[in-house]
């Protein structure tokens, strides 16, 4: 019991503590390597990045995906248009 609370406890003290500062324009430009971005998580964060201006490294085991994801990545409404 006093294992838990004492964790807690610190878990409380990190988070009132963190000072989170990103900076989401850092990653204007970026080059950032992907690996399985086909789907899930690796096909989310590409949008992502796409949006947020990185230069991206894609990479899948099925090209056909992969160029779905990379036609919806670099159109327009990841560009703001």
């Amino acid at each position: 019991m006093k294992v838990l609370l004492l964790t807690g406890l610190g878990a409380l003290f990190f988070s009132y503590y963190w000072d989170d500062n990103f900076d989401p324009a850092s990653l204007q430009g970026a080059r950032v390597l992907l690996t399985g971005a086909n789907a899930g998580v690796g096909e989310e964060l590409a949008y992502h990045y796409a949006r947020l201006g990185s230069h991206l490294v894609l990479t899948a085991h099925t090209e056909a995906l992969l160029q779905k994801v990379m036609a919806h990545a670099c159109g327009p409404s990841t560009l703001g248009g």
